[in-house]
This record gives C-alpha cells, sequence and structure tokens, in this order.
C-alpha cells in the first residue's frame, strides 16, 4: 500500500511535526511505501531521526517560491495544483489543522481516492476566542494568516468543514479533540493518540542523572515545547514564585528554541521572572537535542505543564516515559488523559497557581515511587505500537 502523509508546513519539531516524521518511520517498518508531503520543507531543520526512510517532500513545485508564508497561504487556492503529487498513492493521511484535508477532499472528488484526516486540533484563527486568537498571532506567518480570516473567515470555514466532513475516516489526537470535533463538524471520530518512542525515551541508570544533576537546584522542575505567548509561560513563573518562597534552591528548567520569533516574548519573561524575584531559579535552557530531552526528563524531579486546555500534549507523556511525573491543569484537555491524579503525576485547580505549585512539591516526593508505574502506563496507552496498531485498522478498514 502506498501512503502519503501531509501537512502545511515543516519549519520546527513540535507536536504535530513529530508525530507526522514517526508515523512515516513506523510505517516503513511494518512494509508500506510511505512519504510525507507539505507545502513548505525547511531545509536546514534539525532534524531528530537518522532514518533514511523518514523522507520529506513539498507538494509544491519549484515555480512557487520555497518561502514559509507564501507556501502555507497559496496552499489552499493552490490546492488542485498539489493533486499531481499524490497519483500514484492508494491512500493520504491529512493531518489538520491546515490545508492538507481540503487536499484530501479535491482528491477524493477528483481521482476517487481515500483519505484520512488526523487531527490535531480545529484551526485556531477560525475558531478560538478573540483572546486565545490575539495570542495565537506570534509571528509574521500567522498574522498574515489571521487577517485573512477576518476578510475570508467563512469561506476558509467551509472550505475546513468539507475537507473534515468528507474524510472517510477521522482520527483525533485526544477525547478532549474528539469532544471539540463533535462540537464544531457535528462528527464521530476515533481517538489515536500521537506516538512515544518507548526505545527513546525510557529510564537511564541513576549515575547519569546524577552527573546531569550537579547543573541544577533542587529541586529541578522541568517543562518543554514552543517558548510562545499562547503557551501561558507567565504562568509557570508565578507558580514557580510560589515554589521558591520554600525552596529557594528550587531551579525551573525551561527547553524551546529561542529565535527573533520569540526573542521579544522571552524578554518579558525574563522581567516578569525579575519582578517575582525569581530570575536565579529559572534558566532557557533553549533548543535540546532529544538525547539532551532524555537526560533531563530523567533528571528532573517532576515535569509541569501549565498549557491551558492542551489538545494533547506530548511533553508529560515523554517525561512519564522517562519515570518522572507530570502536573497539568484539571481543565478537562488532553493531559487529563495522560496524568493520572496521585498516580502518575497530579492535577491541579484550573488556573490556581498555588494549588498547581503545591502539587508539584507532592509529586517531587512521588517520583521514586511511582517511575515504573508512569513508564507502564505510557506503554500501555501512548505507545508506537498501539498507534501504528490503531492506524492500521482504520486504513485497512478502507479498503
Amino acid at each position: 500500500m502506498k501512503i502519503a502523509i501531509l501537512y502545511s508546513h515543516l519549519k520546527e519539531l513540535g507536536g504535530a511535526e513529530r508525530v507526522i516524521l514517526k508515523q512515516v518511520e513506523l510505517f516503513h517498518q511494518k512494509g508500506y511505501d510511505a512519504e510525507c508531503f507539505f507545502a513548505y520543507v525547511d531545509k536546514n531543520l534539525r532534524k531528530e531521526t537518522n532514518n533514511p526512510h523518514c523522507y520529506t517532500k513539498s507538494f509544491f513545485t519549484s515555480f512557487i517560491p520555497n518561502n514559509l508564508a507564501t507556501r502555507v497561504i497559496l496552499s489552499v487556492p493552490l490546492a488542485p495544483l498539489a493533486l499531481q503529487a499524490f497519483s500514484e498513492e492508494d491512500v493520504l493521511i491529512c493531518h489538520g489543522y491546515g490545508p492538507a484535508p481540503w487536499i484530501g477532499y479535491l482528491n477524493k472528488k477528483f481521482r476517487g481516492k481515500k483519505y484520512v484526516s488526523y487531527i490535531h486540533s480545529p484551526p485556531r484563527f477560525l475558531y478560538l476566542n478573540d483572546e486565545e486568537r490575539a495570542l495565537w498571532r506570534f509571528n509574521d506567518v500567522r498574522e498574515v494568516i489571521f487577517k485573512l480570516s477576518k476578510i475570508a473567515g467563512p469561506i476558509l470555514k467551509e472550505m475546513d468543514y468539507h475537507g473534515v466532513v468528507n474524510s472517510d475516516i477521522v482520527l483525533a489526537n485526544s477525547y478532549f479533540t474528539a469532544k471539540r470535533i463533535q462540537a464544531i463538524y457535528g462528527l464521530k471520530s476515533k481517538v489515536c493518540y500521537p506516538p512515544v518512542d518507548m526505545e527513546t525515551f525510557r529510564i537511564l541508570g541513576q549515575n547519569l542523572s546524577k552527573e546531569s544533576r550537579k547543573d541544577f537546584g533542587w529541586p529541578l522542575i522541568l517543562s518543554t515545547g514552543r517558548i510562545v505567548a499562547v503557551k501561558r509561560w507567565e504562568w509557570l513563573l508565578e507558580i514557580m514564585s510560589h515554589i521558591a518562597r520554600e525552596f529557594s534552591s528550587a531551579t525551573l528548567a525551561i527547553t524551546g528554541e529561542i529565535s527573533k520569533e520569540n526573542a521579544k516574548y522571552i524578554k518579558k519573561l525574563l522581567k516578569t521572572a525579575k519582578k517575582l524575584k525569581i530570575k536565579n531559579n529559572v534558566r532557557f535552557l533553549g533548543f535540546q537535542s532529544q538525547k539532551e530531552l532524555v537526560r533531563l526528563y530523567n533528571t528532573a524531579d517532576v515535569y509541569v505543564y501549565s498549557v491551558p486546555r492542551e489538545d494533547f500534549g506530548l511533553g508529560p507523556v515523554e517525561a512519564m516515559a522517562c519515570g518522572t511525573p507530570s502536573v497539568v491543569w484539571n481543565d478537562g484537555g488532553g493531559p487529563c488523559e495522560t496524568v493520572i491524579d496521585g498516580e502518575t503525576g497530579f492535577r491541579a485547580h484550573p488556573y490556581d497557581m498555588k494549588d498547581f505549585a503545591q502539587k508539584t512539591l507532592k509529586a517531587v516526593d512521588l517520583k521514586e515511587e511511582v517511575s515504573s508505574k508512569t513508564r507502564r502506563f505510557v506503554e500501555e496507552n501512548f505507545s508506537c505500537k498501539r498507534h501504528l496498531q490503531v492506524l492500521e485498522e482504520n486504513i485497512r478498514s478502507l479498503r
């Protein structure tokens, strides 16, 4: 079977991009002929895999400038031109949000080919409230898309709707996302949790963790992800201020790429840390390789994730695969499905910073007790094996 996996762009290794690259790798391991297609591909991206089968291509020809804003924005109106890239594929897996489900719909309409929509989140620029949409506009491309949505919002919603509802199968990355799909599109979707590579994200030896430990205070509190305003990192700083009052040596280590796009926001966060008198307790580590992330997950006493109503959130699950408990909000979002309160971590009262701080300190005491339990829980529910099993069952049902 020949499979094409589609998404709007490959510029960074966010949650969606990592799922896509892992999917193509898993398909090849099982003998499928699979490739990834994007409107835009950043050739300088630091990939986290050495697997030669993780091929990535653009579904546009070279006559369209390989510019992020240009290709992402034109991928919807010029979607018919992209169909030539999928002339031999048996099935398309279209990752939304973005142009992929719309391309899948057109390919089905004109060629009769079936497609699966894998929804990470309904398009935020179309369905978020005004405050959240403002935070979503953290770079030039999103700013342009946001402005276009104010003009052509109804048309874009109609295209998004047709792309999703005409899918042969709709998969959601969590039950939280599935509920949103039901509310927006009136569809029942099947949950297919993102995959965590249990061989990569694993419990390391204690000596290795102790060696890494010398660079940080106690307790070491870790958080990872894109450092952008929509993720509400300032909340985490406020939480840290409560922890530092009890443990002046505590360290909050934050990983995530630092670039021109988020430099202003990070500067604002540093000012906030200084104002809260925790400047010496907070460290921005910048981009970290996957190998170093695994080391940090193991070294940390607790992993914290203060993003509100997140669709899934890979960070807490990867940390738990490494034996480290996680703390998240008990707000009904995807992390509520991945963190079992009192067993693999804790869920804090929604958006009570003091309670989150208290739960973080409780989780520090929990690590030695639950490390094997957190790993077993991830392996049973979020492993690559489980992810591929769900994908294969649904793709085979299309025959």
